[in-house]
């Protein structure tokens, strides 16, 4: 088979066209799939993979190198010797889990808040998208409302005593329209969220009741906020208020019947019947951006900041994958992915998921993956294995009606022969069912049982040295006895198992009998970029207690030894964020537990934790350093890891760059210092070329404006760094000058800055890409036929035409004569031949008596074309006429 890679002879490039392409007929079902390539495709080359089996779709979604499309079996069978082609994976739902106000000096946000961007605004986030992939959000809870409406004073009815203020629900408000009472839609409803009994002035609602149910607030409410303007913490007539107007939801995404649904801000989010049930989005948007810095108790860390809600659970979520590329292409600065799995994946970085993420984080979009809750889960166990040496592992299942278990073997040493068994205890006895194993990822091969069925497939990683079984048993679980995988290999090494069901989540179902607590963090945190987020223990209401890792906080490290814990930040379940109104509350605790606002009101709050609840503490600092540089992105996870802090909880760590703690990373996330570290890396302000869109004759103008920096260097490729160039740079005006050669047209030049400060923990790449375009039409220099104002119905008429393109333009795709006998309402066309110098073509002879107008139009394989002046001759009777040569 001939692969379309682009060639790198003379630069010069060989267009798919001119190869040969085998003829393949799919007779297979397409399968959705994730694909990944040698490198980001080009459109011819993309046009070569349709021609041999891989259905991108109307519009080619990818990540880098990594699209997702449609295949069958038989056409991956036909490319798998193609050396461009890498893998592909089912797109497929894996078995996910879903993983403020102490958190905020816990991570020294209060003093990070302090510090202000180039254009003077305190770092809130503000200006900066966050993706948060989830389950959704309750975009109406007033925490996720900018304060930027109206202001207006507070009023009461009357004062008694005349310097004593007292709000009362439902009969004092707000005097809009100045007459100095109180009309029916000014009066001001309470929403006493923490059960006191009077108005608490950063943590109570207020709102206008304009909606359907008096006293009671719905959808068509106006909320405000307090401000406390003499700080006493009581309304009164000084202090104003401030309405809730902008939401701070910007999308949200998800995916009902198998359709992309998208509610806008800007277009139809008032319309929104996207509910959050679960609770998990909403809370986790809360530690993200919610509440209203200066007004409110309970704020995220990047309260100004935007949030992009894509849903990627239950039957209306979109994969990983999609939800990636989605978020990508409507301008995301920073991802946080709030699932975890650890059934089925290889956890060393190698699955398409974790390589976009890679190639996200290398775009410089940061993306932040909590590390998961395995801890103390009993989910997985490990065991040296000797060579042809049967090795038993027991496991078990509580009474949780479970009917499916899932059990993923990882190997670093081949498992192709290995023989495996299941013993499955019965109320008699025991089973050894022998287990055959498919050849392949996701390529089950099915053996029925009396009481279960078992589907297993082995595969081999793309990264070298590590190997999967994966066995699905379904059907008739026995509980509380004894099962036992068998496993026999014939080399020795080192196994490591996992085991999950369909009953239960982190922890409280299917487990080893001789568990293990390493190598928990779980995909797609095992990406090799990905920012992994530990959790601790924020306020003492629970064990082990304040400041402690928390118990169930995945500890490393990667399948492959690599710690791979960047940082940890509060999540204990004890973060107090917003309630979704559309889920039910919890119940494991007692609604006002240890004294806080923690009530099933409208606008309400519970206590969140996991990892989860860590994993946007590290997403929204994020947020803040992109505010201050936002060139910060790709080495955002060096800076949180450099200056994360140390104390007597999290003991003694390394410092980076050294290799972390599997546990903690390089331990507690500190904002503030974060930021201050920020401030040290060069600023890229502007990156601009001239002409902005070069063309085949152009010497591209490269001009840089980069402060703080000590040095600068730059560089292109025009084959993706293979090899490269590096371009002399001039400072004039505080600018960095320099050049690219002009090239060929459709050759792609690639280029990159690297500004150091050598104060700086890293410095960030500047990447950059261009297509040489061609908007010149060819050049026609002769135009020459033998028709005169008359042609003979016997004679044909020839056309010759000479026409160019300049050198490294896109030369001449056709050159067709276009004819009409009707004035143009049908046109012909004719294509006319090359004999090396000159095109020429022939007008067939027409009877007596039309007429014929004819022209001819030269394309270039860029689509531009030069179209010659008409010429228009009448067909006459042999007898009448002859044809001479002419020339227009």
């Amino acid at each position: 088979m001939v692969n379309p890679i682009v060639q790198d002879q003379d630069h010069e490039v060989i267009p798919v066209s001119t190869r040969p392409v085998e003829d393949f007929v799919d007779s297979g079902v397409q399968n959705d799939v994730t694909v990944r390539f040698d490198r980001e495709l080009t459109p011819d080359e993309i046009t070569f993979y349709e021609k041999n089996g891989i259905n991108f779709g109307d519009s080619p979604q990818n990540v880098g190198s990594i699209y997702i499309a449609k295949v069958s079996d038989a056409a991956l069978q036909h490319l798998k010797n193609d050396p461009f082609f890498k893998c592909a994976e089912p797109l497929k739902t894996p078995m996910y889990q879903i993983p403020r106000d102490v958190s905020i000096t816990e991570t020294y946000t209060n003093l990070a808040w302090q510090m202000q961007d180039l254009e003077g605004y305190d770092l809130t986030g503000k200006g900066i998208l966050i993706a948060d992939l989830d389950t959704g959000i309750n975009w109406r809870h007033p925490d996720f409302f900018f304060a930027d409406g109206p202001t207006t004073k507070y009023l009461e009815i009357g004062i008694t005593p005349a310097d004593m203020w007292s709000f009362t629900n439902g009969s004092d408000g707000i005097d809009v329209n100045g007459n100095y009472s109180i009309e029916a839609n000014e009066t001001l409803y309470a929403i006493d969220q923490d059960m006191n009994g009077a108005l608490t002035v950063d943590v109570d609602w207020l709102f206008l009741d304009n909606g359907t149910i008096l006293g009671k607030p719905d959808k068509d409410d106006a909320f405000f906020v307090i401000d406390d303007v003499n700080s006493d913490s009581t309304l009164t007539g000084a202090d104003n208020l401030i309405r809730l107007l902008t939401p701070k939801t910007k999308y949200i995404v998800h995916k009902p019947f198998g359709n992309l649904q998208v509610w806008d801000r800007d277009i139809n989010i008032t319309t929104c019947n996207s509910v959050d049930t679960d609770g998990h989005g909403t809370s986790v948007a809360g530690i993200l951006n919610g509440g209203q810095k200066g007004y409110r108790k309970y704020v995220g860390i990047a309260p100004d900041a935007e949030l992009m809600a894509i849903n990627v659970f239950g039957s209306d979520g979109l994969t990983v994958e999609e939800g990636l590329i989605w978020a990508r292409d409507h301008g995301a600065d920073v991802i946080l992915i709030e699932l975890g799995s650890w059934t089925y994946e290889f956890l060393d970085g190698s699955s398409n998921v974790e390589r976009m993420i890679d190639t996200l984080t290398a775009m410089g979009i940061p993306v932040i993956v909590p590390a998961g809750n395995l801890q103390g889960g009993f989910r997985h166990a490990t065991s040296a294995i000797t060579a042809n040496v049967t090795l038993p592992t027991q496991f078990s299942v509580p009474a949780i009606s479970a009917t499916e278990l899932y059990i993923t073997v990882l190997s670093d040493t081949p498992v192709d022969n290995a023989l495996v068994n299941i013993t499955e205890p019965t109320s008699t006895g025991t089973i050894v069912h022998p287990i055959t194993l498919g050849q392949g990822y996701w390529n089950f091969y099915t053996t029925y049982t009396t009481n279960v069925t078992f589907d297993a497939f082995i595969a081999n990683s793309t990264k070298a040295g590590n190997y999967m079984i994966a066995i699905d048993i379904s059907g008739w679980i026995k509980d509380t006895s004894l099962w036992s995988i068998s496993i026999k290999t014939p080399q020795s090494g080192t196994l490591q198992f996992y085991i999950s069901d369909d009953a239960s989540a982190w922890s409280g179902g299917a487990k080893w009998n001789i568990p293990s607590d390493t190598y928990l963090i779980t995909w797609p945190s095992t990406a090799d970029t990905a920012i992994s987020v530990a959790s601790y223990m924020s306020r003492n209401l629970w064990m082990p207690g304040y400041g402690l890792i928390a118990p169930y906080s995945s500890i490393g490290p990667r399948i492959d030894g690599n710690p791979k814990m960047s940082v940890a930040a509060p999540g204990g379940w004890d973060v107090i964020s917003a309630w979704s109104m559309d889920a039910p509350y919890p119940t494991w605790y007692a609604q006002g537990y240890s004294g806080y606002p923690l009530y099933s009101l409208y606008g309400g709050y519970q206590l969140f934790g996991g990892t989860s609840a860590a994993g946007p503490h590290v997403a929204a600092a994020a947020a803040l350093m992109l505010q201050l540089n936002d060139n910060c992105g790709s080495i955002a996870k060096d800076i949180i890891e450099a200056s994360a802090y140390k104390d007597t909880y999290t003991g003694a760590l390394p410092s980076y760059p050294a290799i972390g703690s599997p546990m903690w990373g390089y331990g507690k996330l500190n904002v503030c210092a974060a930021i201050e570290k920020t401030s040290y890396i060069p600023y890229v302000h502007e990156v601009s070329l001239d002409p902005e869109s070069p063309e085949y004759s152009d010497i591209v103008s490269v001009t840089l404006n980069i402060t703080n920096a000590n040095t600068v260097t730059f560089d292109w490729s025009y084959n993706n760094w293979t090899t490269g160039h590096y371009s002399t740079l001039t400072m004039s005006g505080g600018l960095y000058n320099t050049t690219i050669p002009a090239h060929q047209y459709s050759q792609q030049i690639w280029y990159r800055i690297d500004p150091v400060n050598s104060s700086a923990i890293s410095n960030p790449t500047i990447f950059g890409t261009y297509v040489v375009g061609d908007t010149v039409a060819p050049t026609i220099s002769s135009f020459v036929h033998n028709a005169t104002s008359a042609a003979t119905d016997s004679t044909s008429v020839e056309v010759i035409i000479q026409a160019t393109e300049a050198t490294n333009a896109s030369g001449i795709f056709a050159v067709v004569i276009e004819f009409t006998v009707n004035n143009w309402v049908i046109v012909n066309y004719i294509p006319m031949t090359s004999n090396g110098t000159h095109y020429i073509g022939y007008i067939f002879p027409h009877p007596v008596p039309l007429q014929v107008q004819f022209r001819v139009v030269v394309y270039d394989n860029a689509g531009n074309a030069a179209t010659t002046s008409q010429y228009t001759y009448a067909v006459v009777s042999t007898t009448t006429t002859a044809t001479t040569s002419t020339t227009t």
